[in-house]
Parts: C-alpha cells; sequence; structure tokens
C-alpha cells in the first residue's frame, strides 16, 4: 500500500519552484497526499558541481528562456506572474527561518506568502519588509523568530538538512522524494503525486 506521503525540497531562490509552491498544496489535497515541507540551500550543492554562479546567470540564452518558460508555466497553471526585478535574491536568513518553520509546522503557510511576495509584488525575498510581512501574514512575532532563526542550533539544523538533501541525490530545486524515488523539476510534481498514490 502506497504511504501518500511526499517530501518537497526546495530552495526560495529557485525560480521554477515557484510554480511549484504556488499549487502543490492545493493538488496534494485533492489526492490525500500529505506533503512535507524541506527547505534546503541549493547553492552550496551547485557550487560542488562546478556552477559557482548558479544554473542560469553563466548561459544568457538559457536566462533567457528560463524567464519565458517560467512565465508560460504560470498561465497554463493560472498562477499570477510578475517577474522579480532582481534575481537572484539573498535567500539566506529565508531560510534559515523556513527551517524553524518546519519545525514548528508554520512552513507551507510561510513560505507561500514569502514566494507571493517575491512574484506578485515585487516584494524580494530576503528583504526585511517580505520577511516581516511573511511572518506577519502566519502570526509570527518577526523580531522573536528572526532572533531564534540566527542561532547556532538552527543554523546548524539547516546545514544537515542541506547536507541530507546531498546525500539523498538531490541537485535541483523542487525535487520530491517519495520513498526511494527522486522527482526533479516543477513538471514532475504530478508524477511524484501519482507516484505517492500509487498509480504506477
Amino acid at each position: 500500500m502506497p504511504d501518500r506521503h511526499l517530501e518537497f525540497w526546495y530552495e526560495y531562490g529557485s525560480t521554477y519552484t515557484y510554480l511549484t509552491v504556488a499549487r502543490i498544496a492545493s493538488v496534494a489535497e485533492a489526492q490525500k497526499i500529505l506533503v512535507d515541507w524541506r527547505p534546503f540551500l541549493l547553492m552550496p550543492i551547485l557550487i560542488e558541481q562546478g556552477m559557482q554562479r548558479g544554473p542560469f546567470l553563466p548561459y544568457p540564452n538559457k536566462l533567457r528562456y528560463m524567464w519565458r518558460d517560467v512565465e508560460r508555466r504560470a498561465l497554463r497553471h493560472n498562477i499570477p506572474y510578475q517577474k522579480p526585478f532582481l534575481y537572484p535574491p539573498n535567500t539566506l536568513s529565508t531560510a534559515r527561518i523556513g527551517y524553524l518553520a518546519q519545525s514548528q509546522h508554520w512552513c507551507a503557510d510561510f513560505t507561500q506568502e514569502v514566494f507571493r511576495l517575491h512574484w506578485t509584488e515585487g516584494v524580494i525575498i530576503g528583504t526585511d519588509e517580505n520577511i516581516r510581512r511573511s511572518l506577519n501574514f502566519v502570526g509570527q512575532d518577526p523580531d522573536r523568530i528572526v532572533s531564534m532563526a540566527q542561532r547556532d542550533d538552527n543554523k546548524t539544523g539547516l546545514r544537515r538538512q542541506t547536507e541530507q538533501a546531498k546525500a539523498l541525490g538531490i541537485f535541483g530545486s523542487p525535487t520530491f522524494v517519495v520513498g526511494n524515488e527522486l522527482f526533479w523539476g516543477d513538471d514532475r510534481l504530478e508524477d511524484a503525486l501519482d507516484f505517492a498514490a500509487g498509480r504506477f
């Protein structure tokens, strides 16, 4: 019997991840799949792969394609879209808060608001405004949470979670893990959900 469980591993600075963040909760709920939100830091993994500037910046044609592709997929899925004016954002502080939120069980709502502000209002991920508005949205005290996220134990926890992602063989975001199976990319979300539901 399938356990109907899916791990959603993601990096806050990933463009395609916005498309998943905007829809995974609703499509997983429709299939009665439990989603475990797992923020991690992708750049250390990319740097080990020789991509010191990430997967798009050194390649202008690929970068142009990515922006148009994200826009097309947003239209296809009826997801609000406004190209951010800054790329890539500095996501470290947000990722630390996301990791803390994961342990306190408000990660999904926080992450959805972080991405919504970035991709629909131009309130860039990692900025004080994005962080504070997102924390207020989920009913958390910004000063308290920002302080907690900077504690050494929380920083260490996020690093360990990033090492776990690497150990799983994760090399990009979004990635979905179902048992021992990896599915990479927003366009594999439906495949991952079907696999979690035992459809193949």
